[in-house]
C-alpha cells in the first residue's frame, strides 16, 4: 500500500465522508431512470437537436454548426450545452434517459471540482464535506437530472471557481496565464449558456479579476490579457444578441420591462429577499415542480446545521473581526449574490431558482466551512445531531424524489404526450421537432 493512502484509512471521518459521498452518487444514479418522470417540451427539442447532430450534423431546425438552436417559447439551445452533449450522445446514445445522464454526470462532475477548490484553501475533510453536501443538495439533485441547457451552468460556475482558486497557489508565469484564461473563459461561457447568466458573469469576471488585482496575484498586464480575452470570446454573443428577436424573450421577462422603474426596483429586492429566505432554503422551494420537488427546500433540512456554522461563521467575524478562510468565503459569497441578480431581475414564478441555478456551486463552499465549524465543536452531541438530521433530511428527500414525486409532478412534464407519441398515437398541438424526435425513439 502506498504511504499517501495510509492517513486516509486512519482517518475515520474521511473514510465515512468519501463513503457517504459515493452512495450518493450511486443513489443519483439508481434513481434517474425512475424520476423525474419523461419528458418536458424543452427537454424534447433538446433531444431533437442532439439526436439530428448526432445523426444529420445539423440541428433540429437544419441548421449546419449553429451557435444558438431555437427551441421552445423564443428560448434557445445554447451551444455550451448542445455540443458537449452531443458528444455525449455519440457515445452513450440520444435517448431520453442517456441525455438525461449526461446532466447527472456534468452536475456530479461540477460538485467534485468545487470539493476539489476547496481542498486547495483547506483540508481534505473539509473537500469531503464538500462533495457530501454538494451531492445531497435538493437544488443540484433535481436540476441535474434534466435534460436542458441550465444543467452546465454549474459546471462553468464550478470549474471557473475551481481555476480562481488555483491562481493564489501557482507561481509559474505561464501556469498562471493558463488559469487566467481558462477562470475567463468559463465565467464568460456562462454568459452563452443561460439568458439569466449575462447579468452575472460579468460581475462574477469583474469580481474575480478585483480579487486577484487586490491579493497582488494579478498585475495589470495580466487583466489587460484577461479583458481582451473575454472581450474576443464574447463577440459572437455579442453578434447574436444583436440579431432582430435575439432578445425578445429576455427583455419581456424583466421586471423594469412589466413594471415602472422605482416599482421594478422593490420587486427586485424582493425578489433577491425571496432567494435567501429560510423558506426557499429549507421549507418550500421554488413553486415550480421542474425546478425543485415541492418537499423541502433548495438547501433542503440536510444543510440546516451547515448554514448555522456558516451564520456562526458571520457572527464571530462581526464580534471580533477575525475569520477562518476569509478569502474563499468573501469570493463565495460574492459569486452567490452575483448568481442571484439574473433571477431577481425577472417577475416570473419567483422565486425562480432555475434562473439562479449558478449559486449553488458556491453555497456549498460556505456550507462546507459551515460543517468544520460543527465538527470542530467540543460538545459532541451537536455533532451526532447535526449528522442525524443530514441523514434524515438527505434520506427523506431522496425517497421522496424516488417514489413520490413522479406522481405529483406528472402534470409539469409532458408524460402522456410523451407515450403518445412513442405508442404511434395521436397527439395535442406540440413541437413537430419534439414529436419527431420521440417518434425516433420507436
Amino acid at each position: 500500500m502506498t504511504t499517501k493512502f495510509r492517513p486516509l484509512l486512519r482517518d475515520k471521518l474521511s473514510l465515512a465522508l468519501l463513503g457517504a459521498a459515493i452512495i450518493l452518487v450511486v443513489l443519483r444514479c439508481l434513481i434517474l431512470p425512475i424520476s423525474p418522470p419523461p419528458f418536458a417540451a424543452d427537454e424534447a427539442l433538446s433531444g431533437a437537436h442532439i439526436a439530428a447532430m448526432v445523426t444529420e450534423g445539423t440541428d433540429a431546425n437544419g441548421h449546419v454548426w449553429p451557435l444558438f438552436s431555437s427551441s421552445l417559447g423564443g428560448g434557445y439551445t445554447t451551444p455550451t450545452y448542445l455540443y458537449p452533449a452531443v458528444v455525449w450522445a455519440s457515445a452513450f446514445g440520444s435517448d431520453p434517459v442517456s441525455i438525461r445522464y449526461f446532466s447527472q454526470f456534468i452536475t456530479i462532475l461540477s460538485i467534485f471540482m468545487v470539493a476539489v477548490a476547496v481542498r486547495l484553501w483547506s483540508d481534505r475533510r473539509t473537500a469531503l464535506m464538500a462533495a457530501v453536501t454538494g451531492l445531497a443538495l435538493p437544488w443540484g439533485w433535481l436540476q441535474g437530472s434534466i435534460a436542458w441547457d441550465p444543467a452546465i451552468v454549474p459546471f462553468f460556475a464550478a470549474a471557473a471557481f475551481l481555476a480562481f482558486s488555483a491562481l493564489f497557489f501557482v507561481k509559474n508565469r505561464l501556469a498562471k496565464l493558463s488559469l487566467l484564461a481558462m477562470m475567463t473563459a468559463l465565467i464568460v461561457g456562462l454568459a452563452y449558456a443561460y439568458p439569466p447568466l449575462r447579468v452575472g458573469a460579468p460581475l462574477l469576471l469583474a469580481g474575480g479579476y478585483l480579487l486577484l488585482y487586490t491579493k497582488s496575484v494579478l498585475g495589470k498586464k495580466h487583466l489587460a490579457f484577461g479583458v481582451i480575452l473575454a472581450g474576443i470570446l464574447a463577440l459572437p454573443l455579442a453578434a447574436f444578441i444583436l440579431e432582430p428577436g435575439a432578445l425578445d424573450r429576455s427583455q419581456n421577462l424583466l421586471v423594469f420591462h412589466r413594471y415602472p422603474f422605482f416599482i421594478a426596483i422593490i420587486v427586485f429586492i424582493g425578489n433577491m429577499l425571496h432567494l435567501v429566505s429560510p423558506w426557499f432554503f429549507f421549507l418550500l422551494g421554488d413553486p415550480n415542480l421542474r425546478h425543485a420537488t415541492g418537499f423541502q427546500g433548495m438547501l433542503g433540512l440536510a444543510a440546516l446545521p451547515a448554514f448555522i456554522g456558516f451564520v456562526a461563521i458571520i457572527i464571530r467575524f462581526v464580534k471580533t473581526k477575525k475569520i477562518d478562510y476569509a478569502l474563499p468565503i468573501a469570493a463565495a459569497s460574492f459569486a452567490v449574490a452575483a448568481s442571484l441578480i439574473g433571477s431577481a431581475l425577472t417577475y416570473e414564478g419567483q422565486p425562480h431558482s432555475l434562473r439562479a441555478t449558478a449559486a449553488w456551486p458556491f453555497i456549498i463552499v460556505l456550507l462546507a466551512f459551515g460543517w468544520r465549524l460543527i465538527f470542530a465543536l467540543k460538545n459532541k452531541k451537536y455533532i451526532y445531531a447535526s449528522v442525524v438530521l443530514f441523514i434524515i433530511g438527505t434520506a427523506a428527500y431522496a425517497y421522496d424524489l424516488a417514489y413520490l414525486y413522479p406522481d405529483r409532478s406528472q402534470a409539469a412534464f409532458d408524460h402522456s404526450i410523451y407515450e403518445k407519441a412513442i405508442n404511434g398515437q395521436p397527439t395535442p398541438p406540440y413541437p413537430s421537432q419534439a414529436i419527431h424526435y420521440y417518434e425516433s425513439l420507436r
